[in-house]
């Protein structure tokens, strides 16, 4: 008998990338940068991821925007970085030595730090996220329907 299953999650917090105005909670914050793996498992066991979601959310509504691999890859240094200063891993001079070389070894990353992200959303205003699993919901959804948590009323 061999026991598998999908449907496992796994939350990965990339850091904060830029300071963005909410238009659900109406607070100016840091968003974060996170990815979701949704993996395969056989014995309980994740043996392979088979959906990868990146998605930058408010800290504190979890209001969410879905990002493409171009996005992605504009973002995810910056997020990271960040969180090497926040965590005290690197110094401040050695973040600005970081920095700079991001700005100069890609003038996309410039475009990054200013995006606004609702020109990352798609046009789609109705999604947010779970803030317990990271679930895409909709604003009708009262519920997660991933992991039954109470979906915080926008």
């Amino acid at each position: 008998m061999i026991i598998f299953g999908w449907g496992h999650q796994t939350t990965k917090n990339f850091g904060p990338t830029f300071k963005n105005h909410c238009s659900h909670c109406n607070n100016e914050e840091y968003w974060i940068l996170n990815r979701i793996m949704t993996w395969f498992t056989l014995f309980f066991i994740p043996v392979f991821p088979y959906s990868i979601k990146y998605f930058l959310s408010c800290p504190i509504c979890q209001y969410g925007l879905t990002l493409d691999s171009k996005q992605i890859e504009q973002i995810k240094p910056i997020a990271e970085a960040n969180q090497l200063l926040i965590d005290g891993k690197i110094t401040e001079a050695e973040y600005k030595v970081q920095m700079s070389q991001l700005d100069s070894g890609s003038p996309t990353l410039i475009e990054a730090k200013t995006i606004e992200p609702k020109a990352l959303s798609g046009g789609n205003e109705n999604i947010s996220f779970c803030s317990e699993c990271g679930t895409e919901v909709t604003k009708e959804i009262k519920f997660c329907g991933n992991c039954g948590v109470k979906v915080a009323e926008k």
